[in-house]
């Protein structure tokens, strides 16, 4: 009996106590299956309600924010004094709508302002000291940031010496000491923990309602709308955790986008061809994001924020089409500068001088497309990785990203001596690199160890009978939604099943996988499918890892399982096996646990034995005196239910085939 040696589960509905599972599931009346992944993601009973309709969550208090009410005073004294307001900004989307919301709500509110964006290559991230003398010589009187600033010591030092106050809002971590602003609103700094998952356009929004209150500016329901839905663009283009305030935020703002009228949006929705009433979260995150960041990773963000704050129809089209110029190149540039990345950095892990943690790499490569290629390239080596672009300057600038759950910050923070500089937030860093340290800091970064989920499987929420491939269970994950950090899209584990046939897909790149389970069939779609797969054959027997979707075609609507990842098992036990076993231990009534070994050449005793403590596991079996014995009227379970059995799995998915 190895009952006391389980593994982990194979999936994390495996951990949550059958009674936590069954109570809530009364309680809140939904499947028994749908309660355990309400417990599997942290949702209490009183909370349920909120999770299932967002619109309930409550906002939160922009004057709970430390320091709000100096920022807000600070620029109404400025609007008094008609001094002309500099509002620095940031080039990705995040930044870019931040910047419409504040420079919205301070017009609104009377103000004078100037938005002055950097320009990725010429200026880097944030608030400068050049960009302090730029405002000084447009003859701005304050200076206040959006998505920025709250690490720029010395541009507001030199803001200070030129007698010009700084407002800085932002969400980026924060150093040791706060800049000397005038005022420093972060998300990290306020009464209220809600606040602290915004991102630069959620704290901005904050902001501009905040000032707009104290200011008795009356915010009509459009424009009130349209920030909320650019809040909601900046939140899930930056990859906050779409819990607590903010799902309410991305379910609300999403809504307002859908109905909007302003002309650049329209615009930008209809190069991009799509229907502003049917977006949805992951649309906005494949479809419009890429295309707005596209402006400020190829040239000038200020494109994007033109396209976004305009009102003219010609003008939006012009800027739209612009945009989609920008987008199509940095396609082009991130395919080559993957390719190449990957060349290079199979070449060095192939030479052993890798250690065991982040992969860092460098090439001609433009500085804009540094984020994609490095979070394609975290996805495909499960490890941090910094790409740098190498555009002929002594600092190599580039960005990191980093798996879900390894705080890339605080690995940086480690190699701070081999960097020029560094900034972000856990899982995404801008950083620069001297040429002459470039080696160093690789082999440091390489050295610096970090946690990572490990098993044969990748992780999963539940099991997925291909029986419960349906519309109706489709239709309980989608509840969940919106999904992102904190609230990741819904991943099945489908298996073990016997892969009936293998059919390639337009170009052969997509692979659609028919499997069968018992008597049920279906079809799995896999997406740049590895080349391994290729060598799969019928007859053999694979787990997987899937989403299931939505799939809409000429009016018919079907739920489809799409391949995130998949294994073919190495001498798994199936359903056939304990079948066999269970009847022989029901004609036995008992088995003794030191004669498994001649059960028969079907099984190896430890084989068996998994088999039997998996019975007991289940209740189908009960272990007593060195022995097996039947449990008559046992309530039917699926196999899959079992610690035991998902171990393994786990070791059948890890085994290498003879």
């Amino acid at each position: 009996m190895t009952g006391e040696e389980r593994a982990p589960g194979l999936w994390r509905t495996a951990g949550i106590p059958e009674d936590a599972a069954r109570r809530m599931a009364e309680r809140c009346g939904v499947p028994l299956r749908v309660a355990r992944w309400l417990c599997a993601r942290g949702v209490a009973e009183e909370e349920v309600g909120m999770w299932w309709d967002p619109t309930r969550i409550p906002w939160s208090d922009p004057f709970s924010f430390e320091e709000m009410d100096a920022a807000v005073d600070a620029v109404l004294d400025a609007i008094r004094r008609e001094a002309v307001i500099a509002l620095v900004g940031d080039y990705d989307v995040d930044g870019v709508t931040a910047s419409v919301i504040a420079a919205e709500a301070l017009r609104l509110a009377g103000a004078r302002c100037e938005v002055i964006l950097p320009h990725r290559v010429r200026d880097g991230y944030g608030l400068s000291e050049a960009m302090v003398d730029r405002a000084a010589e447009m003859g701005c009187g304050i200076i206040v940031t959006v998505d920025n600033g709250v690490r720029a010591h010395e541009a507001v030092q030199r803001a200070a010496a030129r007698g010009i106050p700084v407002v800085v809002t932002d969400h980026h971590e924060p150093g040791p000491d706060l800049p000397a602003a005038q005022a420093v609103v972060h998300a990290a700094r306020s009464r209220d923990a809600a606040q602290a998952i915004l991102s630069g356009a959620g704290v901005a929004w904050k902001f501009a309602l905040a000032l707009c209150a104290r200011a008795s500016v009356r915010v009509e329901p459009e424009i009130a709308g349209w920030w909320l839905g650019l809040a909601a663009l900046g939140a899930l283009a930056d990859a906050v955790p779409l819990t607590g305030e903010n799902r309410r935020l991305i379910v609300e703002g999403m809504d307002r986008l859908r109905g909007s009228r302003r002309a650049g949006w329209r615009a930008l929705c209809e190069q991009a061809g799509l229907t502003p009433g049917a977006l949805s979260a992951e649309l906005l995150q494949w479809t419009v994001i890429p295309r707005l960041n596209a402006a400020g990773r190829m040239d000038s963000a200020e494109l994007a924020y033109r396209l976004l704050a305009t009102s003219d129809e010609l003008s939006a089209r012009r800027w739209a089409a612009e945009l989609e110029a920008c987008n199509d190149r940095r396609k082009r540039e991130t395919e080559r500068a993957f390719i190449e990345a990957c060349a290079a950095l199979d070449a060095w892990m192939a030479d052993g001088a890798a250690g065991p943690g982040g992969l860092a790499v460098w090439g001609p490569w433009p500085l804009g497309v540094a984020g994609i290629v490095a979070a394609r390239l975290a996805e495909r080596y499960g490890r941090p990785v910094v790409v740098l672009a190498d555009e002929g300057e002594e600092v190599l600038r580039g960005s990191g990203r980093a798996p879900e759950g390894v705080h890339l910050h605080g690995m940086m923070e480690a190699c701070a001596e081999h960097l020029h500089h560094f900034g972000g937030h856990a899982g995404a860093v801008g950083c620069g690199v001297r040429r002459g340290d470039l080696e160093a800091f690789r082999q440091a970064f390489a050295a610096l160890s970090f946690q990572a989920p490990v098993s044969g499987m990748p992780g999963a929420d539940d099991y997925l009978p291909l029986r419960e491939a349906t519309l109706e269970t489709l239709s309980w994950v989608e509840r969940f939604a919106p999904f992102g950090p904190g609230n990741p899209p819904f991943a099945f584990f489908v298996g073990p099943v016997t892969l009936v046939a293998v059919t390639p897909l337009g170009d052969g790149s997509h692979l659609r996988l028919r499997v069968q389970e018992g008597r049920d069939q279906a079809e799995l779609v896999w997406f740049r499918a590895p080349a391994e797969v290729r060598t799969w054959r019928p007859g053999d027997v694979i787990g997987a890892v899937c989403r299931l979707d939505r799939n809409e075609w000429q009016g018919m609507v079907r739920p489809q399982l799409r391949v995130q990842s998949a294994r073919r098992f190495t001498r798994p036990l199936l359903r056939e096996d304990f079948g066999l076993l269970y009847r022989l231990l029901r004609a036995r009534r008992r088995l003794v646990e030191a004669e498994l070994h001649r059960l028969g050449a079907r099984w190896s005793a430890s084989d068996a034995q998994l088999m039997l403590d998996t019975f007991v596991e289940l209740g189908f079996a009960r272990y007593q005196e060195s022995a097996y014995h039947v449990v008559d009227n046992a309530d039917a379970k699926d196999l899959r239910e079992s610690l035991h059995y998902q171990s393994h799995l786990r070791q059948a998915g890890r085994r290498r085939e003879a």
